[in-house]
């Protein structure tokens, strides 16, 4: 293997002599053009911004706050499902119909306190013109207003139950959608009874999703609102809210944090997530996954300085899709071999042994 190797390093020398000197201080020295010729590139580390704590399972869930309930105002039966599950939808739009003999009675109820209103109005109208007449004295208004006046609270009372309902006849009603979004998945069937106040199913009124994390006990307290988390894709979402209740049958917390937009999660997926926690300047960076190489037992990547490549062992702090958050003694915008570490490994034993 010895032997292998220092032929690798002797066959990079014939293009341009290497310096031992630099290797003996761990550094290689390369030119560019020999660094072209062994395929070897290089990449700028990326601030971290956060510190990995631990890497997670998590569900996405649609945002709570966004969450409208869909009820049923009076008792009765479904005879019409106008919307699919997880249809999009606007305001107004017809969701069900319901008949519903509560309904019925109040309806029913509400036209003969109208009828009463309208034939009360009618008499003191004419019993008006008699008095404007002197055909009759004005004290015979006064029990005609009282019957208007009985039959205004009769309308009254029977109509403000009936509010904010939109009817479909006598004795069926429609339930529309409050605002805009999509609906939620639901289980009904037509002929279905339903109860009064129950909650039929729901609208998102949001596209925003949510990723609800349960925390490991000795995590719960060091992470909190307005930290982040990583996702697979190396995006980030702020932490909404951290509780510190732990569940003794889990022993974890909820955590419950936005998903970046375009991050092509769905509702109800499960994924891994990267708990972080704010870090001060410097103190990590994020660098390819394939800038990573062992060395001697010890986790390194290639530094690239002016006169070639020096090792630097660094730690692993977490990972996501493609990167890997290291702490060390490399910096935001340092230049580290991402392609040929296989070779410049090989030069680095040499030198070494």
């Amino acid at each position: 293997m010895r032997a292998k190797l220092l032929t690798l390093a002797l066959s990079v020398s014939l293009l341009t002599p290497i310096s031992f000197g630099a290797l003996a201080s761990e550094t290689i020295s390369l030119t560019d053009k020999q660094i072209s010729r062994l395929g070897i590139t290089v990449t700028a580390s990326l601030s971290a911004g956060n510190m990995s704590l631990a890497n997670v399972p998590a569900k996405i869930i649609p945002v709570r706050t966004s969450l409208k309930a869909i009820t049923i105002p009076y008792e009765g039966v479904l005879t019409k499902i106008h919307v699919l599950p997880s249809q999009k939808i606007k305001a107004g739009q017809t969701l069900f119909t319901v008949r519903s003999r509560d309904y019925m009675d109040m309806n029913i109820g509400l036209q003969a306190a109208k009828g009463e209103l309208e034939a009360t109005n009618i008499a003191l109208k004419q019993q008006t013109l008699l008095v404007d007449e002197g055909l009759s004295a004005g004290t015979t208004l006064l029990p005609l207003k009282a019957n208007v006046m009985r039959a205004q609270a009769l309308v009254k009372q029977h109509s403000t139950p009936l509010r904010g309902i939109h009817g479909a006849g006598l004795s069926q009603y429609y339930i529309k959608a409050p605002e805009s979004g999509r609906i939620e998945d639901f289980d009904l069937q037509i002929g279905q009874s339903v109860e009064p106040m129950s909650a039929v199913t729901a609208i998102y009124t949001s596209d925003d999703l949510w990723a609800e994390v349960m925390v490991p006990e000795n995590l719960v307290g060091q992470v909190k609102a307005g930290d982040s988390i990583g996702f697979d894709d190396g995006s980030f979402g702020e932490v909404v809210s951290a509780s510190r209740m732990i569940d003794p049958k889990t022993k974890s917390a909820m955590l419950v944090a936005k998903v970046p937009v375009g991050s092509g999660l769905n509702p109800g997926q499960l994924t891994q997530v990267i708990i972080s926690k704010s870090s001060q300047a410097g103190e990590m960076v994020r660098v390819p996954v394939s800038a990573i190489i062992r060395l001697n037992g010890k986790t390194n990547v290639f530094l690239k300085s002016s006169g070639g490549f020096t090792p630097i062992a660094v730690e692993v702090t977490g990972r996501s899709r493609g990167y890997a958050t290291v702490a060390g003694a490399v910096i935001e915008g340092d230049q580290v071999a991402v392609t040929g570490l296989t070779e410049l490994k090989a030069m680095h034993l040499a030198g070494v042994e």
